[in-house]
Protein backbone atom coordinates (compact mmCIF):
# COMPACT_ATOMS: atom_id res chain seq x y z
CA UNK A 1 0.00 0.00 0.00
CA UNK A 2 1.03 3.64 -0.17
CA UNK A 3 1.41 5.49 2.61
CA UNK A 4 0.42 8.49 1.51
CA UNK A 5 -2.68 7.65 -0.05
CA UNK A 6 -5.91 6.64 1.69
CA UNK A 7 -7.88 3.47 1.27
CA UNK A 8 -10.01 4.41 -1.57
CA UNK A 9 -6.98 6.11 -3.64
CA UNK A 10 -5.37 2.79 -3.10
CA UNK A 11 -7.82 0.29 -4.42
CA UNK A 12 -8.70 2.91 -7.09
CA UNK A 13 -4.80 3.11 -8.06
CA UNK A 14 -4.31 0.37 -10.53
CA UNK A 15 -7.79 1.86 -11.93
CA UNK A 16 -6.77 4.93 -12.55
CA UNK A 17 -2.92 3.78 -14.32
CA UNK A 18 -5.23 1.37 -16.79
CA UNK A 19 -7.28 4.65 -17.48
CA UNK A 20 -10.67 3.57 -16.31
CA UNK A 21 -13.23 6.11 -16.61
CA UNK A 22 -13.79 7.93 -13.01
CA UNK A 23 -17.77 6.13 -12.31
CA UNK A 24 -16.79 3.19 -13.36
CA UNK A 25 -13.71 3.48 -11.02
CA UNK A 26 -15.45 4.47 -8.05
CA UNK A 27 -18.31 2.11 -8.20
CA UNK A 28 -15.99 -0.38 -8.60
CA UNK A 29 -14.07 0.67 -5.31
CA UNK A 30 -17.03 1.01 -3.61
CA UNK A 31 -18.41 -2.68 -4.40
CA UNK A 32 -15.26 -4.05 -2.97
CA UNK A 33 -15.05 -1.52 0.06
CA UNK A 34 -18.41 -2.61 0.62
CA UNK A 35 -17.46 -6.63 0.23
CA UNK A 36 -14.70 -6.40 2.85
CA UNK A 37 -16.27 -4.16 5.18
CA UNK A 38 -14.38 -0.96 4.81
CA UNK A 39 -16.60 1.43 3.15
CA UNK A 40 -16.58 3.37 6.64
CA UNK A 41 -12.62 3.75 6.10
CA UNK A 42 -11.98 4.82 2.69
CA UNK A 43 -11.05 8.10 3.99
CA UNK A 44 -7.93 6.61 6.58
CA UNK A 45 -4.41 6.47 5.62
CA UNK A 46 -2.89 2.88 5.69
CA UNK A 47 -1.27 3.78 9.14
CA UNK A 48 -3.95 4.36 10.92
CA UNK A 49 -5.24 1.16 9.74
CA UNK A 50 -5.21 -2.22 11.74
CA UNK A 51 -2.98 -5.09 10.04
CA UNK A 52 -5.87 -7.00 9.26
CA UNK A 53 -7.56 -4.08 7.58
CA UNK A 54 -4.65 -3.10 5.38
CA UNK A 55 -4.71 -6.74 4.41
CA UNK A 56 -8.26 -5.94 3.01
CA UNK A 57 -7.20 -2.99 1.18
CA UNK A 58 -4.87 -4.80 -0.35
CA UNK A 59 -7.24 -7.40 -1.64
CA UNK A 60 -9.52 -4.83 -2.74
CA UNK A 61 -6.58 -3.14 -4.87
CA UNK A 62 -7.08 -6.91 -6.41
CA UNK A 63 -10.58 -7.41 -6.76
CA UNK A 64 -10.87 -3.81 -8.55
CA UNK A 65 -8.97 -4.60 -11.34
CA UNK A 66 -11.36 -7.83 -11.86
CA UNK A 67 -8.59 -10.28 -12.86
CA UNK A 68 -9.32 -13.64 -14.05
CA UNK A 69 -7.19 -15.61 -11.40
CA UNK A 70 -6.30 -14.50 -7.92
CA UNK A 71 -3.12 -15.74 -6.72
CA UNK A 72 -2.97 -14.91 -3.13
CA UNK A 73 -0.20 -15.84 -0.49
CA UNK A 74 -2.23 -16.94 2.34
CA UNK A 75 -3.49 -13.15 2.67
CA UNK A 76 -6.83 -14.92 4.01
CA UNK A 77 -5.39 -16.34 7.15
CA UNK A 78 -5.49 -12.98 8.89
CA UNK A 79 -9.21 -12.03 8.32
CA UNK A 80 -11.81 -13.01 10.85
CA UNK A 81 -13.86 -16.38 10.26
CA UNK A 82 -17.12 -14.90 8.46
CA UNK A 83 -15.10 -12.74 6.14
CA UNK A 84 -12.03 -15.64 5.54
CA UNK A 85 -15.32 -17.57 4.38
CA UNK A 86 -16.64 -15.36 2.31
CA UNK A 87 -13.82 -14.23 0.53
CA UNK A 88 -13.33 -17.81 -0.08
Amino acid sequence: LYPHMTVYENMAFGLKLAKTDPSVADNKVREAARILQLDHLLDRLPKQLSGGQRQRVAIGRAITRDPKVFLFDEPLSNLDAALRVQMR
